[in-house]
């Protein structure tokens, strides 16, 4: 049976580091199941509303991309380091631990408790999905339905702060499929099909 993280009057309860970048966001780090994700975060799909504004920012899934990591997730010993990066709402609450102080080495982190609103019915839910979709899709399609998984999360009340993000964390140059196909022969994976 899956482990879930205690629940508190209408919020999950997940032990968190708080890393303060800027005072408005600070990050998160956390860990969910694989089978928590998508009940509590959205994938906000790219459109346009009535008015012909942008909305959302994900594209549509690859299904061949998301059917690969289910493979490997399914294997024997899958290692999954890559954090899934959520936008969280302002309502969540953090409460620090041990005294509250900042990390004394550095001044800018701590650890403790985040607090984070469950969806109710109906209701939008309270995180979106900013990097990592075919990965929480293909989450929740492994049987690994308890697999602990690394979340990176902000706060970010607004679809613009959301987008700005998804395009600083996705503008990146792509490495070559020559270089990849370099590693490939040193490395055990299922992958290496190509």
């Amino acid at each position: 049976m899956a482990m879930m993280a205690p629940q508190k009057a209408g919020a999950l309860e997940v032990r968190a580091l708080r890393i303060i970048q800027t005072e408005d966001h600070p990050l998160y780090l956390f860990m969910l199941r694989a089978n928590q994700i998508l009940e509590l975060a959205d994938i906000p799909r790219v459109s346009r509303d009535e008015a012909g504004k942008l909305t959302g920012y994900q594209r549509p899934e690859v299904k061949e991309h998301v059917q690969g990591i289910v493979q490997y997730l399914n294997g024997d010993l899958p290692i999954f380091p890559n954090s899934i990066i959520v936008a969280l709402p302002s309502g969540v609450r953090f409460r620090s631990t041990r005294g509250g102080n900042r990390h004394p080495d550095d001044g800018v982190s701590d650890t403790g408790r985040l607090l984070i609103p469950l969806p109710e019915e109906g209701k939008p839910k309270p995180a979106s999905i900013v990097d990592g979709q075919q990965r929480a899709l293909a989450l929740a399609q492994s049987r690994r339905r308890d697999f602990p998984v690394p979340i990176t999360a902000f706060i970010a009340d607004t679809v613009k702060l959301q987008q700005e993000q998804f395009v600083r964390v996705n503008h990146t140059k792509q490495l070559p499929r020559g270089r990849i196909a370099e590693f490939l022969p040193e490395v055990n994976s299922p992958f290496r099909h190509g």
